[in-house]
């Protein structure tokens, strides 16, 4: 089954079969009980002041949806606010707080209200899965298609409606008959909230395609349909692993496709990687790209392991995979002081006082793995903070290696002739701070030689580690639901401060704050709650203004690093510009919800 379990998701599910039962299979209302709000009258309402008239100026999304929806009548601002409801019902990555409040504010332009007690409410408190930062800022995109949708839907006759409900491939094919469906990751929320059995809670069709990918062996090869692959997929694995519960997000199977550590929408870079064989992994400080490149590494390892060895033998021997990680992903933290001695060969004095020529790390890596035979899985080499060095240097006669895989090169000696082959199975993660040197800076030939991609500040991957770092400190017992407001506004006032940087004359987006800076503000809260302290309502903002633990924040972590990066200005215009992002930091932008 492919229900999500690790939370209490039943209200989740119970609320989509609502929306099921009272407003695609009748007229009726997923908040009003009696009330008939899902007609095809209301939809064409909706559709004719919000699809077909977009507005397109910088206001906020409910500034604009307000203006559009409210001349309509109550009937359609209550089925706007329903509409809304159901595009919240799958995504974890927005706050039940937060969900509960946009609803409450579409549903109180015509006076209605969402009560705590109702089953939609107490569905917000969860969610199954990740829509990652785009569903949000796509959200008019993913209404209309919802709202499309259902419009179609409405005009299929009882039978056809039964018969699509009662199949879940019938079902799907009439969600795709929508243009553009493919685009929208509320199709993919959509199967998997009405057919929670047999379509995965994955709101991606990029991740979808990856796990399709990882697995392909499990699925007969005559299933063109990706959903229906993904689901045979699931069946072959429910037999390899009887007894335990599975989802593609968690061991043993998120080791084989997913990386943690990419946003939920970005780039997939072990696909990248796979094109060229190295790649660097940019950015400004603290927005985790080591952990990023240590986790891509452990996935090439463990994807290979899943192909070479089939999933049966990949899965019955997960201590020997680990084993492989351990021993197949290598990072070298690269310095001023690392030279071509050091990473190919170099004269030492040997025995006696002679010299003699020393094997570098990269020759003895491909030694080692030469004698793991042609079986071997691939190893992964990290060359941590590659800006720190001049790496053209200590690459030497290997930078022609990189682009021309498995050809032989001789290193120079008089006396000791040497060759050098780089393998193909020897994948290279370089990681760089932008900060310290641009990648303009690089050799030209050496760039092209690699693809970078870049890793900025991300706002949800910081409120998921806070959530994690909340969760296992169980500060004070108060729950993680009860902060959860405050950290998505910090996530918010990141976001706008990040914004002042890239802008600002003075610093730029090399200066980007990354999103690891921001989690010192556990452990000032907790000396802000002190020993004895209970929930409250306010955490890091209060009505006048920044809590302590918010003011330590700013004067601790950030403002020095601020300070740091503007002190080669004058005294004044420095404390001018702090001043100028600290404003920004504690205004709290309004989110553009």
């Amino acid at each position: 089954m492919a229900r999500f379990s690790e939370q209490d998701t039943t209200s989740i599910y119970k609320a989509a079969e609502k929306f099921r039962d009272e407003c695609l299979r009748a007229d009726r209302s997923l908040l009003f009980d009696g009330e008939a709000i899902w007609t095809p009258e209301n939809l064409d309402a909706l559709h004719q002041v919000f699809v077909d008239a977009p507005d397109e100026s910088e206001r906020s999304f409910l500034e604009k949806f307000k203006d559009q929806v409210q001349p309509a009548g109550k009937e359609v601002m209550r089925l706007a606010g329903e509409v809304v409801a159901v595009y919240f019902l799958f995504p974890s990555n927005v706050g039940g707080v937060r969900k509960k409040q946009v609803v409450r504010e579409v549903l109180g332009w015509g006076g209605d209200e969402l009560p705590d007690d109702h089953l939609v409410a107490q569905a917000f408190s969860r969610g199954i899965g990740s829509g990652g930062q785009g569903y949000n800022t796509r959200r008019p995109y993913e209404l209309w298609f919802l709202i499309d949708f259902v419009i179609a839907w409405k005009k299929l006759s009882s039978e056809e409606r039964e018969e699509a409900l009662a199949d879940p491939w019938k079902f799907q094919d009439r969600v795709d008959s929508q243009d553009g469906a493919e685009n929208r990751q509320l199709r993919h929320m959509l199967l998997h909230l009405i057919f929670p059995d047999h379509f995965e809670r994955i709101a991606s069709g990029n991740h979808k395609w990856r796990v399709a990918d990882a697995f392909k062996g499990l699925a007969p090869n005559d299933i063109d349909d990706q959903d229906q692959r993904i689901y045979a997929i699931r069946q072959k694995l429910e037999q390899l692993l009887p007894g335990k519960q599975l989802d593609f997000y968690w061991a043993p199977l998120d080791v084989a496709w997913y990386d943690s550590a990419e946003p939920a929408d970005g780039l997939a870079s072990a696909d990248l990687i796979h094109h060229k064989k190295q790649i660097v992994l940019y950015g400004p400080p603290g927005t985790g790209k080591t952990f990023r490149a240590k986790r891509l590494g452990q996935q090439i390892v463990r994807s290979a392991a899943l192909s070479q060895w089939g999933a049966a033998k990949f899965f019955q021997e997960q201590d020997r995979v680990r084993e492989c990680v351990e021993r197949n992903v290598h990072r070298l933290q690269l310095h001023p002081a690392y030279t071509y001695e050091d990473f190919v060969r170099g004269l030492h004095i040997g025995e006696g006082g002679a010299t003699e020529y020393r094997l570098g790390f990269l020759p003895s890596l491909v030694k080692e793995m030469e004698a793991e035979g042609p079986e071997r899985l691939p190893h992964v080499l990290i060359l941590d903070e590659i800006n720190r060095t001049d790496l053209s240097r200590m690459l030497g006669e290997c930078f022609s290696l990189l682009e021309d895989r498995d050809q032989e090169i001789k290193l120079p000696a008089a006396d000791e002739p040497m060759s050098l082959r780089i393998p193909p199975d020897l994948y290279v993660i370089g990681t760089m701070n932008l900060i310290d040197q641009s990648v303009e800076q690089i050799d030209f030939a050496l760039r092209r030689r690699f693809l970078w991609l870049l890793c900025p500040f991300d706002a949800e991957a910081m409120l998921a580690a806070l959530k994690g770092m909340w969760d296992q400190a169980a500060i004070r017992n108060i729950d993680w639901s009860r902060v959860e407001a405050d950290f998505e506004r910090l996530a918010r006032a990141a976001t706008a401060l990040n914004r002042e940087i890239r802008s600002s004359p003075l610093l730029g987006e090399q200066y980007e704050i990354g999103h690891t800076y921001f989690f010192d503000i556990v452990s000032f809260l907790r000396q802000q709650l002190g020993p004895g302290a209970r929930a409250r309502k306010y955490y890091l903002w209060g009505r006048r203004g920044p809590l302590p633990a918010l003011e330590r924040l700013w004067h601790l972590s950030l403002r020095p690093l601020l300070h740091e990066y503007l002190s080669g200005l004058e005294a004044s215009a420095r404390e001018a510009e702090l001043g100028r992002l600290e404003s920004a930091f504690f205004a709290v932008p309004k989110d553009d919800a």
